[in-house]
């Protein structure tokens, strides 16, 4: 019988929320079969909220350290077999699409280091690799107020995002949390706007080439946000609750023709990008981090 390697590489595939990353999640899942028989163990967040993160915070109330890494052994040895690579994937490790888990006047995910701190402590010895998607604040902000609304009371965007300075949420600035929290480390980034060109790439980085060539993209969208039209008719409503929010899905869905909420200006549209494409360049020099980028198209 095959027995698990003392080091494995650990991929903690943490989101961001709101950048395809259940897509990706379910393209993995798909394949897990393919990627089991080529030494590569898929983790979904389910796994990881129901024995990994109870764990880790403990881990913040101060367990011993040797009884958190027992934890972490034993979370490999049930879930990830013998496989040398595990990707483990859950977008709450960074935190959540609760306001005050996500945005902090300046700050993206305000706890995420800490959180990947606590986790990161289970499983020393071994090889680790961060992936995360970043995405636009233009388009983040509106997907994840949409969302949001699946778990919580409804409040309007403006409420939502009131005291949070767009143009100030830096993933650069995130991603430096990150490697503080866990200095050896690299993230592996990309960008939602260019996931459909690089998701070949980001399966091949993340898995190795031959486990990555396994995984085709599904062929549908993962939990689609609120229409425009829903997101209006829900602002006129009185105390709206999640019924009213799950009508408003219903009665406008979200489609190619009737497109999210888009709240701002020209004027912050072109704020946003300059700040973003800044951001992106920014994150591009980082050190610690590997940005996937899609492929350059000779004009030969």
């Amino acid at each position: 019988m095959p027995t698990a390697p003392a080091r494995r590489r650990l991929v903690f595939l943490v989101g961001a929320h709101k950048t395809a990353s259940s897509h990706l999640q379910q393209s993995l899942l798909d394949a897990a079969p393919a990627l089991t028989a080529r030494g590569v163990a898929i983790l979904p967040p389910k796994l990881i909220r129901a024995d990994l993160t109870p764990v880790s915070a403990l881990v913040r109330d101060g367990i011993s350290p040797e009884i958190g890494q027992g934890a972490g052994a034993a979370f490999l040895s049930l879930h990830g077999g013998t496989a040398p690579t595990v990707v483990l994937m859950d977008e709450n490790i960074l935190g959540s699409t609760d306001r005050k888990m996500l945005m902090r006047k300046t700050r993206l995910y305000p706890w995420a280091h800490h959180r990947l701190g606590r986790i990161i402590t289970l499983f020393p010895g071994h090889e680790i690799e961060i992936g995360l998607a970043i995405r636009s604040p233009a388009t983040f902000m509106p997907s994840c107020w949409s969302e949001s609304l699946h778990h919580g009371p409804y409040e309007p965007f403006r409420r939502f995002t009131k005291g949070v300075d767009p143009l100030a949420l830096r993933w650069s600035a995130l991603a430096q949390r990150l490697h503080e929290a866990a200095p050896h480390a690299r993230i592996i980034a990309w960008r939602y706007e260019d996931y459909p060109q690089v998701f070949p790439q980001v399966t091949t980085r993340l898995l190795g080439p031959d486990a990555g060539a396994q995984v085709t993209p599904v062929d549908r969208i993962m939990r689609p946000g609120l229409s425009a039209e829903a997101a209006h008719w829900l602002g006129q409503q009185e105390a709206p609750d999640k019924d009213t929010v799950l009508a408003a899905r219903k009665r406008f869905p979200k489609t190619e023709t009737t497109p999210g909420l888009d709240p701002w200006t020209a004027a912050d549209h072109a704020a946003m990008a300059a700040s973003y494409a800044d951001d992106t360049a920014a994150l591009a020099t980082c050190p610690h981090v590997e940005l996937v980028t899609p492929p350059v198209v000779s004009d030969a």
